[in-house]
């Protein structure tokens, strides 16, 4: 956004602004934000991160600026926030569009409607006839006047800020708007906890070691998976099962390239060889974010043993992310059994795993995927233990290696090896789905969620959770086992990463 010459604040704040805080407090922040803009989203999550830290001295003011020319929701968005207000739940519809800002279409506001407890009819009766689009016109309007051309855009006691929304920079601004004693003593009293938020990611999750800062402790590792768990259930089905294809096709990379080599190499440390590139395609599912079924065994378990997230919303994930998976790695089966990728002796090999793999029997495979679902889920613990690229490749190739090496099963990679079989018109495709994948798929939830049952106990609630009261986080038991909602570990936590420019 161009620099605006309009340096203040023309409209004052008044009993019809949408504010949380106190109304005496010595520091009013104005925000005139669009709930489909980026850069709004990491501003969220600064402004809580500020309010956390100045409690009572703090208030923020909500004004709605969508700009309906490059963000198709943000006016449908800025009505339901409306709408919700209407029925005094303006702050819970806020919050919830701010943390599933990849998700507003239309189907999206009435479930969120639903979710913090609004009256869905009347919800929709408001959308449908514009009942609050005045009012935006409104704040667009004292936006204009007040020089806003772009979002967001940011007052702090009627004086416009221009600078970065990082934590120290926002600060600094606090501290130039005047002789604010108290908010002076907050800062000086809180120097500590600035250091430690400025050491967090924007997810909350500590971006150095407190004691030792290039070794994380276990409860440091926790939080950081804390952190990915809460993202991927605010990740939308769509997202979810895009990524979760290309993983399925990544993991066809594995077999071609084991096959491939295994081949190639005549002797008999052909298969060895072969086994090394058994990692190829977890290589790029792990360092490229793509979601994998057995990861999966593993982040988002964390929010549900700890009663933060529902059993119904992990299910979900799951359900997404395997038959995108499935699909992926059948596609990739599917070119490989019926084109000429495959010279005549990689092709004998490929027949050759997916032979093993069916005459292994339905218990043995069990427990095979059982010791590769405790591998897979300890490489995720020590991938979020390391800091760095390098480490992080060596731990992925090291510990899959292992798997094809003492003949364990993994239900993705093994799909794919069975798949091609099927293809190859030499087993039924129920065969592949009840003697093999069912088995595995068991074996390798238990072996995932049972390190991370151990893992998660040796830690307390009070170190997973060091700034809150975790009790206040978590699910009610009938929200446990049926709510779409989460507890949201990160709404409290501090980014202390650079966030982008304010504007867009």
């Amino acid at each position: 956004m161009s620099r605006s010459t309009v340096s203040t604040l023309t409209t004052s704040v008044t009993e019809r602004d949408h504010s949380r805080g106190p109304d005496d407090a010595p520091l009013t922040l104005v925000q005139y934000a669009d709930f489909e803009c980026p850069s709004c989203g990491n501003l969220y999550d600064a402004l809580e991160r500020l309010q956390n830290q100045l409690g009572d001295q703090f208030r923020v003011v909500f004004r709605h600026f969508p700009l309906t020319s490059v963000h198709p929701h943000a006016l449908r968005a800025a009505e339901a926030a409306e709408a919700a207000a209407a029925q005094g739940k303006f702050w819970e519809m806020h919050d919830v569009l701010y943390e599933n800002q990849g998700a507003l279409a239309a189907d999206d506001l009435v479930r969120y409607a639903a979710e913090i407890g609004l009256d869905t009819d009347r919800f929709v009766r408001e959308l449908e006839n514009g009942t609050h689009q005045e009012r935006i016109e409104e704040d667009v309007s004292s936006g204009a006047q007040s020089g806003v051309d772009g979002t967001p855009t940011v007052f702090i006691n009627g004086r416009r800020y221009d600078g970065p929304a990082e934590l120290d920079a926002l600060y600094e601004a606090i501290v130039r708007t005047g002789d604010i004693t108290a908010i002076q003593a907050s800062i000086r009293h809180r120097g500590r906890a600035l250091r430690d938020t400025i050491d967090r990611s924007q997810s909350g999750a500590p971006a150095a070691g407190a004691a030792i800062r290039d070794y994380f402790s276990a409860d440091e590792i926790f939080q950081r998976i804390v952190a990915t768990a809460d993202e991927e259930f605010s990740r939308s089905n769509r997202l979810l099962f895009m990524s979760g294809l290309a993983a399925g096709f990544a993991v066809t990379l594995t077999f071609l390239a084991r096959s491939a080599v295994t081949a190639a190499v005549p002797t008999d440390s052909g298969e060895l060889i072969g086994n090394l590139f058994y990692p190829v395609g977890f290589v790029l599912i792990v360092m490229g974010r793509y979601q994998l079924f057995t990861e999966n065994t593993l982040t988002p378990v964390t929010l549900v043993l700890t009663r933060i997230a529902s059993v119904r919303n992990l299910l979900r994930l799951w359900a997404v992310v395997i038959v995108a998976n499935v699909l992926g790695a059948a596609l990739g089966a599917f070119v490989l059994a019926t084109t000429g990728v495959f010279t005549p002796e990689a092709a004998a090999v490929a027949r050759g795993f997916g032979e093993h793999a069916f005459a292994t029997g339905w218990w043995d495979l069990f427990f095979k995927a059982v010791f590769a679902g405790n591998i897979v889920a300890a490489m995720v613990w020590l991938v979020h233990a390391s800091q760095d690229t390098t480490a992080r490749f060596l731990i992925i190739v090291f510990l899959m290696f292992l798997i094809p090496a003492t003949d364990l099963f993994h239900c993705i990679t093994g799909m794919c090896e069975v798949l091609y079989f099927v293809f190859r018109g030499q087993e039924t495709l129920w065969a592949a789905v009840g003697e093999f994948f069912v088995p595995v798929t068991l074996g390798n939830i238990v072996g995932g969620v049972l390190l991370v049952a151990l893992l998660n106990y040796s830690q307390t609630a009070e170190r997973q959770y060091p700034d809150r009261d975790a009790s206040q986080l978590k699910l009610s038991w009938a929200e446990w086992l049926y709510s779409r909602q989460t507890g949201h570990p990160r709404s409290p936590s501090f980014s202390g990463e650079n966030d982008d420019e304010l504007t867009e």
